[in-house]
């Protein structure tokens, strides 16, 4: 009677406990963004000298923790950044210096290090790949291609499944071909990160689904954005409405896979007025990150770099980036 008695209360205090931690959770989950986890920032007044590009530096700096045309944006984005690149001027700025999820414009960056490698001779676009194991993407409602054991698929192939349809397999797949693993893989991330001066950046996975320690800041992916100009291939992607490519499976049967661009702007869900342009762009949605783009963008021919994480819907995100073609005139 007495081992009974104990083992119903071990029961019952391991199912509070599974209680609280789940309740534990979700509270931290829920208040991702009402915690004021800005970075203090130290701006260098100094000219730049360095062989690389080390924190927030005058010379590349165009926002500050000061809020420019917010009152569109405040109540629904967890921020949001438009720049005028021609004069390195920001047109609306909100949180920008704040730690936020980036969801899968994380893959900016892992596009961004692949072709550091392509360009470093580690690897090649036309190079075929064969995966020696599944890749398991477990979260709900995370994009992943047709690719299992055994399946062969090209380099170029993989990033432009990456970029433009935005594979979260193809992101591990890269990954581990580059560097054998997808930890050593981010450290290139952060490296890279650093380098180009986002440093209130952090990159634990190469494709953005949902960690804790994995985040950006509006300001930063303004920096990766622009970095994304210097790679002929990523331009290449981002100039596609459509894609077809094929891959083998493990019996030498050949599969195709026609893809369109995450970017609704380009699918043609949302209507782009005739005087944009779209360049470098990339997507991210998560429960938590909201519904993300960043892009570089031409109006009536002048350079714009916009960043919008929106808290309500991927309706409501368009309609924010509206807002911001119209602030530009």
């Amino acid at each position: 009677m007495g081992k009974m008695i104990i083992y119903y209360i071990v029961l019952i205090l391991l199912a509070a406990g599974s209680i609280w931690f789940v309740i534990g959770k979700n509270i931290h989950f829920d208040d991702a963004y009402t915690e004021d986890i800005i970075n203090e920032v130290k701006i260098e007044n100094s000219a730049y000298t360095g062989p690389a590009l080390k924190g927030f530096q005058s010379k590349y700096a165009v926002v500050t923790t000061e809020d420019i045309n917010e009152s569109k944006f405040k109540d629904d984005c967890y921020a949001a950044i438009l720049i005028d690149d021609k004069n390195r001027e920001p047109i609306v700025s909100y949180n920008a210096l704040r730690r936020i999820y980036p969801a899968s414009t994380t893959k900016l960056m892992t596009g961004i290090v692949v072709c550091d490698a392509l360009n470093a001779g580690e690897i090649s676009l036309d190079q075929e790949v064969t995966l020696t194991h599944d890749i398991i993407i477990d979260e709900e409602g995370a994009l992943v291609s047709m690719l299992k054991n055994g399946y062969t698929i090209t380099v170029r192939n993989l990033i432009y499944g990456l970029m433009m349809r935005s594979y979260n397999d193809y992101a591990i797949i890269l990954a581990e071909l580059i560097c054998g693993d997808t930890a050593t893989f981010c450290e290139r991330m952060n490296q890279k990160a650093q380098a180009i001066g986002a440093t209130n950046s952090h990159f634990v996975n190469p494709h953005g689904l949902h960690d804790d320690n994995h985040y950006i800041t509006a300001y930063d992916m303004y920096l990766i954005v622009n970095e994304a100009k210097k790679y002929d291939i990523l331009k290449e992607i981002d100039s596609y409405d459509t894609f077809s490519y094929s891959f083998t499976d493990g019996d030498g049967v050949s599969w195709e896979d026609d893809i369109s661009p995450t970017n609704q702007f380009l699918s043609g869900s949302y209507s782009l007025p005739s005087n944009i342009t779209i360049h470098e762009w990339k997507t991210g949605t998560t429960d938590l990150a909201g519904n993300i783009l960043t892009m570089n963008v031409e109006v009536d021919g002048k350079p714009y770099s916009l960043f919008v994480a929106d808290g309500v819907s991927q309706d409501d995100l368009y309609k924010k980036i509206a807002v911001m073609f119209n602030l530009t005139r």
